[in-house]
């Protein structure tokens, strides 16, 4: 472990970081092995690789190194109130197409209700927008390390608060220990379709979703 370090993610970066996200990320994650009729709907979309390009020049994205090899990430980007209404109504408006569409909406929903501008008393956030782990050195504390450099570098950049939506427990337990206050959680079984299915249906204990913040 001590020869991991965590250094700002570049735009040079981003091939890997995509390779290793699909593996440690998007094969890990609850809600991306939740079954679906199509196999293909669960493929991650163009849209959502350019969106992780997007934030990178930022600057507020990071990766853990262990030597050259990426073995965490954590990609994240400002937040705004403006944010939070645009990207729940662009949710909405989508035809569903494929899995990501279904958590998107679902996510959209309870980030705006928690609405952690109002909640706090601010008009913008460093959001965490995704934390992976390579999953060969889990509970050696790199994801904890990752969300700590994280709110560490919105503290140098002049956020006023570090926000999340953690999308299952592991998450929302890593977060919430590191004293980030949880201002919202909805159970995956509230989202339903027209036909009063539910559209994501989580494994346990994996079965809600938590938006958490802290004020820095």
């Amino acid at each position: 472990m001590s020869a991991i370090t965590i250094r700002a993610m570049t735009i040079g970066d981003y091939e890997e970081v995509e390779a290793f996200l699909a593996v440690h990320f998007f094969k890990q994650e609850p809600l991306m092995l939740i079954p679906q009729e199509d196999p293909k709907q669960s493929e991650v979309s163009p849209a959502e690789t350019e969106l992780h390009r997007a934030l990178i020049p930022q600057d507020l994205s990071l990766v853990a190194v262990d030597g050259q090899r990426i073995v965490g990430v954590v990609l994240a980007g400002e937040l705004v109130p403006e944010d939070l209404e645009r990207e729940y109504q662009e949710a909405e408006q989508k035809e569903i197409t494929c899995l990501l569409d279904k958590i998107h909406k679902f996510l959209a929903g309870i980030e705006l209700q928690a609405n952690i501008f109002k909640h706090y008393g601010v008009d913008r956030a460093l959001y965490l927008y995704m934390l992976g782990v390579d999953t060969s050195i889990r509970r050696q504390r790199v994801g904890t390390r990752l969300v700590e450099a994280t709110i560490e570098l919105g503290r140098q950049r002049g956020f006023p608060v570090v926000t999340s939506t953690c999308s299952n427990l592991n998450s929302k337990r890593l977060m919430t220990a590191l004293n980030m206050e949880c201002i919202l959680t909805k159970d995956y079984a509230d989202y339903k379709d027209e036909h009063g299915e539910i559209v994501l249906r989580a494994s346990e204990p994996h079965t809600s979703a938590s938006v958490v913040a802290i004020r820095l």
